[in-house]
């Protein structure tokens, strides 16, 4: 097995500037997160265990930072064919968050997977209105008279789904 070793001058520019910024490889390596090898006062770093690492830890960070998300299904990945990006996938609707490496931050990542999910965690609650009180009691359960079908709330049910539906879309929408 070859190991690539980089300066983190090198693996910043190599994975993105912003993302894997050189004090952050530092930090790493001060925390025993990742491998560093110094040759003449140089320090060098494997690129892909410093990817590795990385997404890992940001995997952690959602799940911490997010609990109403299911960190079982979701997925975090780095691609720099596509053009040095970080992706988290695996939401439920199976839509993406992505980063660009080289123009976004961790916390700005971090800050679009937060707000992928806050239109829905803000939305308020849509009452679903139980028959008024009036007229006679209705039929004891098991008994489907006339108007009082186990369906009656069926409209009010569906809207309340297709709007959920319709601000789910215009989330996902904005994301892209």
């Amino acid at each position: 097995m070859v190991l690539r070793l980089l300066t983190a001058l090198e693996i910043e520019e190599l994975l993105g500037r912003k993302y894997f910024y050189r004090q952050g490889i530092y930090r790493m390596a001060q925390e025993g997160l990742i491998s560093s090898f110094e040759v003449s006062g140089v320090y060098y770093f494997s690129p892909e265990e410093v990817t590795t690492k990385a997404l890992q830890r940001l995997a952690h960070r959602i799940s911490y930072r997010f609990p109403w998300l299911t960190t079982s299904s979701l997925r975090v990945k780095y691609d720099e064919e596509i053009g040095k990006e970080i992706t988290v996938y695996g939401f439920r609707d199976g839509s993406a968050v992505r980063a660009n490496t080289e123009e976004e931050t961790e916390e700005d990542l971090l800050d679009k997977v937060g707000d992928f999910g806050k239109e829905v965690r803000i939305m308020p609650d849509i009452p679903v209105m139980p028959p008024e009180p009036h007229g006679p009691p209705p039929p004891p359960p098991g008994h489907h008279g006339p108007g009082h079908g186990p369906h009656e709330h069926h409209h009010e049910i569906m809207d309340m789904l297709r709007r959920i539906e319709e601000r789910l879309q215009r989330l996902e929408e904005r994301l892209r």
